[in-house]
């Protein structure tokens, strides 16, 4: 009789056990589906970023915004990053790079990146606007990496959509949507 109330509590925690290990699996599988779109509209060009150091609320971060040699259409004279007004995170204007990247990373190599100098940094905050002037024009079809080291992340959890605009060098300088960024602060 004891040998069964035994072997019915062991069976019991083994089938428990196999529950939150098949839980735990499920859970982990959830990260391989495809991230969450705010746009669905024909046009809306996601652009990728990765936020390095860390994404928790009100640490430091670096964030790299990345934009493809097929959204460089035309030579950029200046790249315009726009934000979320209930973004209350703080950037540094003097840890602010443009790169532009000669080869593509991958799972194996990282891109190689060099940084453009540059000639002017506006940190514009109450217009929630950064705008970064390279000293010559980047050249169309590169592929390019905005860098914002140093940034103090927003007080609360959320996704923060950040639009970047091009200007190109010529007579008529309008600025062109190359496409948003969403970034997600856990």
């Amino acid at each position: 009789m004891l040998q069964k109330r035994l072997f019915k509590s062991v069976l019991s925690v083994a089938a428990i056990a196999g529950c939150f290990a098949a839980g735990n699996t499920f859970a982990q599988a959830q990260g391989a589906l495809p991230s969450f779109r705010w746009n669905n509209r024909e046009g809306f060009n996601e652009l990728k970023n990765i936020i390095e150091l860390s994404d928790a609320p009100n640490r430091w971060g670096r964030y790299r915004l990345k934009i493809g040699s097929n959204d460089m259409k035309r030579a950029v004279s200046q790249f315009v990053v726009n934000y979320p007004d209930y973004f209350d995170g703080k950037f540094n204007p003097d840890e602010m790079e443009v790169r532009i990247c000669s080869k593509k990373g991958s799972f194996l190599s990282r891109a190689k990146c060099s940084a453009v100098e540059l000639d002017e940094v506006d940190l514009d905050t109450e217009n929630y606007r950064i705008a970064l002037y390279p000293l010559e024009p980047v050249a169309a079809g590169s592929t390019v990496e905005l860098v914002f080291d140093d940034v103090k992340n927003p007080r609360r959890r959320g996704m923060y959509q950040f639009n970047v605009l091009v200007e190109s060098p010529g007579d008529l300088p309008l600025l062109s949507a190359v496409g948003s960024a969403i970034l997600s602060i856990d």
